[in-house]
């Protein structure tokens, strides 16, 4: 076995000679036995030549071939000294999820000192994406094209907005946030076009949503008031609502949510480690409570799980002055919406998450429907606002037509 001698000065016969056949042997390249065995490669290189010449050149190298080896290898060295450095200068651009631009703009500042070929094979970019890059920057440069200057610009915000969504946004909804946001109006190809440039994209609800009904033993003769109409045209006519499962590193954690039909804001929640009719209860008064007075009418409408359609929930919702209603027994589209909801809930926070502790998860989601969703998210079906967002401006509406009346 051979053993690294540790900053030697001096070195025995013997020792160089069992170098020269690491390299010898192992046809290795004498740079990298030298490095390893912390000699340099000049060194490690004579006592290669004496030991082949010790041995009669029986391996066929000539003096001339060492030179010519030692050449190459003297080149792979400086090729490689300079990728590292470069790799260096971009390491903040490498660390994070740069847009082409910012590379093809570090590749300009520094081309005096390393080729376009060897900075775009590093950073991953064609050399003629950077030339086209570079052209159009000259020509905004001089005049020449505003339009340029407006799209770099354009391309900055739209990551921006799917950053601060959690990579969730895609065209639809980064159109609508560039208009509020920053006033500018594109059409929603255009933005899709700009995402595919940048290679990013958004998140697709999946359409697979697991099954939480547990069929209540006992005939229920609940009626279905809403029959698949969940959006009204009002606030507080149709209250949706259905209990998922989450996994954490504890188990199970059961969520149960109430939805407004016509906002879909989120209004009530809960979350145990068991699903009962009091998981349902807490929900539903969570949202009688966000709601204060609610008008006659109102209906709350699940599925014919044995949760929602217990003697008990049915008391509860028969004080709050609420009326039941469930779908038919086995057909989830008779409780779509709040399967949709699930749907996004899982696709765009759940799937990308991991909890150690149902607490950990429990304040997660309850942020996620509280904060992202309800205030934050935008709904195609609301014109692409958020639901609290919709809600105001409907209240604002039937203000002014109270005071008109």
């Amino acid at each position: 076995m051979f053993i690294v001698s540790q900053q030697r000065k001096k070195y025995t016969p013997e020792y160089r000679r069992e170098a020269a056949n690491l390299v010898i042997e192992s046809e290795r390249p004498i740079a990298h036995v030298a490095k390893e065995i912390g000699v340099s490669a000049g060194l490690l290189g004579r006592w290669v030549k004496l030991e082949r010449e010790r041995r009669g050149s029986s391996d066929g190298m000539s003096e001339s071939d060492l030179r010519a080896e030692n050449a190459r290898l003297r080149r792979e060295l400086a090729e490689a000294k300079m990728d590292n450095e470069f790799l260096f200068k971009s390491d903040s651009l490498l660390r994070r999820e740069a847009t082409r631009a910012e590379k093809f703009e570090l590749m300009r500042q520094e081309k005096a000192n390393y080729s376009i070929k060897r900075m775009a094979r590093l950073l991953k970019v064609s050399r003629s994406g950077y030339y086209k890059w570079a052209h159009a920057q000259q020509k905004r440069l001089s005049g020449k094209d505003d339009r340029a200057a407006f799209y770099d610009d354009v391309d900055r915000k739209i990551h921006q907005i799917w950053k601060d969504s959690d990579e969730v946004y895609g065209a639809p909804r980064i159109t609508a946030e560039l208009a509020e946001r920053y006033h500018i109006s594109l059409n929603r190809k255009t933005v899709a076009k700009r995402m595919r440039m940048m290679g990013i994209e958004g998140i697709s609800p999946r359409a697979f949503v697991p099954v939480t009904t547990i069929q209540s033993k006992r005939k229920s003769t609940l009626p279905d008031l809403v029959k698949r109409m969940f959006d009204t045209g009002e606030l507080n006519r149709v209250w949706m609502s259905d209990i998922t499962y989450l996994r954490t590193g504890e188990g199970w954690l059961y969520l149960c949510a109430v939805r407004d039909g016509h906002s879909r804001r989120v209004l009530g929640w809960a979350m145990d480690s068991v699903q009962d009719t009091h998981l349902v209860e807490r929900a539903l008064r969570m949202a009688h409570t966000l709601r204060g007075d609610v008008p006659d009418g109102l209906v709350f409408h699940a599925d014919r799980g044995t949760q929602f359609t217990s003697e008990k929930l049915w008391e509860v919702c028969r004080n709050l002055g609420i009326a039941q209603s469930v779908g038919r027994t086995g057909v989830c589209f008779d409780n779509a919406m709040a399967e949709s909801f699930w749907s996004t809930l899982k696709t765009e926070f759940y799937d990308r998450q991991r909890w150690p502790t149902r607490d950990a998860a429990r304040k997660a989601v309850a942020y996620w429907m509280e904060v992202v969703y309800n205030r934050r998210r935008r709904h195609s079906a609301l014109g692409m606002v958020s639901p609290v967002d919709f809600e105001n401006h409907t209240g604002s509406i039937n203000s002014r037509k109270e005071i008109a009346a």
